[in-house]
């Protein structure tokens, strides 16, 4: 098995970034080992949305560039993982529709669908009034059209965790949940259940891997944002794309569910209660889509996620500590590119060239050297 004796990797944190890092470096016949404070998917990877959906292609950067060219491989790596592990990561390519509830957002998205022509290589937006196959669109969301972006994918983010942790199984890797490490050294960290070598340690663990790099760093590596969603049982399943207005997604997925989210917040009260603030995101929803009116609420759902101090993914060696390298920090676009995130780490632990867009670095983010001989302990543990 790839997780006996001392691994080449050892990957502290089993959501989507920290499996994802495993499953590329276990392709390139590494040696793999994940270790996860609570289960699987326990953090901001358990939430229910799953919509994958690009950055507007206006004001086109690399960053834009790099999570294109991810959604764009998403569905031959869910594909293989699916394969390996005998599970359904529910990942499916369905498009997103965008009402258009007056001529300033028509505008504004036959400019953005211009710039789609122009870098998302033949993915091109459609516009067309609301007809049957948007019928549960409400008529008054759409006076002005409905515009189709073809890009966007859903993805069941539990299943998508789950058919991960199947496949790294099958790869041999090891997986060892409820082990919480609370220290980290240059190779090593320490567990509860003792001390642990290895080649590379990827710090994958959201949230709770900033205590670590701020004590690393003596610099805060990120913050969380509270988000908020809910999943709804309608009478009459639903299917098709998922629908995009305004900041909110519905989701419907192939078990029939359809997911609603997500607020962002900044501060909040409690990290893990549901409040008006999703009350309203409901009342939303159903307004927009006057069939979800009856639908049974089966959960209400809130975590905290990752976002690192500029808005870009954290990824590459933390300064002062060559052999840790960073995977965090991907606010809402996470289950978009952490297969892409995979491969690049993958590349750093081979000696390859990962090609990430610079401002992804950490030091990009502000992260400096830490001083000489200061321990590195994590302020609550991580794992």
């Amino acid at each position: 098995m790839q997780g006996q004796g001392r691994p080449d990797v050892l990957v502290v944190g089993a959501g989507v970034f920290g499996l994802s890092c495993a499953w590329a470096c276990a392709g390139r016949g590494l040696r793999v080992t994940v270790l996860e404070r609570n289960t699987p998917g326990s953090g901001a990877s358990g939430g229910p949305v799953g919509a994958m959906s690009p950055h507007q292609p206006a004001n086109w950067s690399p960053k834009k560039a790099f999570q294109l060219e991810a959604l764009l491989s998403a569905e031959a790596h869910w594909r293989a993982v699916a394969a390996t592990g005998g599970r359904d990561p529910g990942y499916a390519r369905v498009g997103r529709l965008i009402p258009l509830g007056d001529a300033a957002a028509r505008r504004r998205a036959e400019a953005q669908a211009r710039a789609a022509s122009a870098h998302w290589h033949g993915w091109d937006w459609s516009f067309h009034a609301r007809s049957a196959d948007e019928a549960w669109i409400a008529p008054e969301a759409a006076t002005h059209g409905v515009a189709f972006e073809p890009l966007s994918a859903r993805i069941h983010p539990r299943r998508a965790v789950e058919a991960l942790a199947a496949a790294l199984a099958a790869r041999g890797v090891a997986l060892l949940s409820q082990t919480e490490v609370r220290s980290l050294e240059d190779g090593a960290v320490d567990t509860v259940d003792g001390r642990i070598a290895a080649g590379r340690i990827v710090l994958a663990a959201g949230m709770g891997g900033f205590d670590l790099v701020k004590a690393a760093t003596g610099i805060p590596a990120g913050c969380g944002v509270k988000g908020q969603a809910a999943v709804l049982a309608p009478r009459v399943p639903v299917s098709g794309p998922a629908i995009f207005a305004e900041g909110l997604y519905v989701v419907p997925h192939a078990d029939g569910s359809v997911a609603v989210g997500s607020t962002s917040e900044n501060t909040w009260r409690c990290a893990t209660g549901t409040d008006g603030l999703l009350d309203d995101l409901l009342e939303r929803a159903r307004a927009l889509c006057p069939c979800l009116a009856g639908a049974r609420v089966v959960e209400r759902w809130s975590g905290l996620r990752p976002r690192a101090p500029r808005p870009d993914p954290l990824i590459g060696p933390l300064p002062g500590l060559a052999r840790v390298l960073l995977a965090t920090g991907a606010f809402k676009i996470g289950f978009g590119i952490a297969h892409a995130v995979g491969e690049a780490i993958a590349d750093i632990v081979t000696g390859r060239d990962p090609r990430l867009p610079q401002g992804f670095s950490p030091a990009a983010h502000g992260l400096g050297h830490r001083k000489a001989g200061s321990p590195i302990f994590g302020g609550g543990g991580l794992g």
